[in-house]
């Protein structure tokens, strides 16, 4: 067999396992202890053991280890000391309701590492490293699957799937972060089985999506593209319809070619293919907390720059495409730089005339605000505030009126909601 990269451990976790030792074995397993045998670098350390969280706490106590509980019924618990930091788990059982989400139903806690092993994905993640004993458990043969570059589940991937419906995205992200092939029967079965990634909360899609489209990036020996090797792979498992689109099935056009804003540029390649009546209305959905769940900034941010990329190839005047997307208009132009170079051109250069003349483009470029609005108009709603500004903007960039503070005051005077 190949001969491995060393484990290494830090003193700190050293110190810990001999600490814990008379009570309980300390193992670390998953992502940290695949990576060293790669010699790759390392990911989180994730712990296991048969103690429970309140026993580590009590363990722990009045040491320079901080034990922070994370989700009791899961057993998983934080430790801390100077600036290293450790996740805990106690071995336990787990059993899933069927749908295919991620958090299991009911939790058992248990001594045997083997039973603990049993609940895991993939054979490569499921090699443990006993820390005071300098050995390796290996209880799936996991060595051997890393040694032949392969994912391959721990039991039937019928089980596995059946019980997590994410471990199919990290079946695919992590195949194409490593360069590994996935085995031909795994394959198969996520394959059938795709369907249960629908039941994954919008949080972990958003954040497996992300995790996919980089995974080129991830590792030394990421492959170039590889990202796109992953992309494909939900094509071919028509996964896009598990993530908020009405079809299965994508054209990779635009991410294909863009390098830097890959979410931005699959959104677009999603909405092309989704083909909405329209495209603001549909994100908004996408985005929101019925689907990906992005916070509101990021969502804003995405919306704006993906409705951009469109109302440009819809020819936009410049006034009101830059009144719109002044903000994210160097995101924007790095989409359609790589997609439509006379557009890109068209709207960089009244762009770069905007920004070189200091042209009030935005509502925060005007000498006034809401407060004198609030203050010369004290009986009007507070949401017609917006909408005067706004109309002052247009009059300015117009030429109509100047940027001057006063005179800005005597249109808000002035201004009449009735016929505006």
């Amino acid at each position: 067999m190949k001969k491995f990269k060393e484990i290494i451990v830090s003193e700190n976790l050293d110190k810990l396992a001999q600490k814990l030792k008379k009570k309980a074995e300390l193992f670390i397993v998953g992502g940290y202890v695949r990576n060293s045998l790669l010699g790759i670098g390392s990911t989180d350390i994730d712990l296991a053991s048969k103690l429970t969280t309140t026993e580590l706490t009590e363990l722990l106590k009045d040491t320079p280890y901080v034990v922070k509980e994370k989700n009791k019924r899961l057993g998983t618990a934080t430790i801390k000391i100077g600036e290293e930091f450790y996740e805990h788990t106690t071995f336990r059982t787990e059993v899933y309701d069927g749908t295919g989400k991620h958090t299991p139903d009911i939790v058992t806690f248990v001594d045997d590492i083997r039973q603990d092993a049993k609940r895991r994905d993939f054979t490569v993640n499921c090699i443990y490293y006993s820390i005071t004993r300098k050995k390796i458990i290996d209880i799936y043969s996991g060595l051997y699957d890393l040694e032949k570059k392969r994912i391959r589940t721990i039991e039937t991937p019928e089980f596995v799937f059946s019980c997590d419906g994410l471990r199919i995205l990290r079946m695919i992200r992590i195949a194409c972060e490593l360069g590994f092939s996935i085995e031909k029967n795994t394959y198969k079965v996520a394959q059938k089985m795709a369907y249960r990634v629908k039941d994954i909360s919008g949080t972990r899609k958003q954040q497996e999506l992300n995790n996919i489209l980089w995974c080129d990036k991830k590792y030394p020996i990421s492959k170039k593209k590889s990202h796109l090797r992953a992309l494909c792979m939900l094509n071919v498992f028509n996964l896009f319809s598990a993530l908020y689109c009405t079809v299965s099935k994508i054209k990779l056009r635009l991410v294909k070619k863009v390098q830097d804003l890959r979410l931005e540029a699959l959104l677009v390649d999603m909405i092309d293919a989704i083909n909405p009546d329209c495209v603001e209305y549909y994100l908004d959905f996408m985005l929101s907390s019925k689907g990906f769940n992005f916070p509101a900034k990021a969502k804003e941010y995405l919306i704006n720059v993906v409705c951009g990329y469109f109302d440009a190839t819809n020819k936009l005047s410049n006034r009101d495409y830059f009144i719109k997307y002044y903000e994210n208009f160097s995101s924007i132009s790095r989409l359609l730089a790589k997609d439509h170079v006379f557009l890109f051109n068209r709207y960089n250069f009244f762009y770069r005339y905007l920004t070189n003349y200091h042209i009030p483009i935005r509502i925060k470029d005007l000498q006034v605000n809401g407060n004198d609005i609030k203050k010369y108009r004290p009986k009007l709603d507070a949401k017609y505030y917006n909408e005067i500004l706004q109309n002052l903007l247009i009059k300015v960039f117009d030429g109509e009126v100047e940027n001057d503070r006063d005179k800005l005051i005597t249109e808000i005077k002035n201004y009449d909601i009735a016929n505006n």
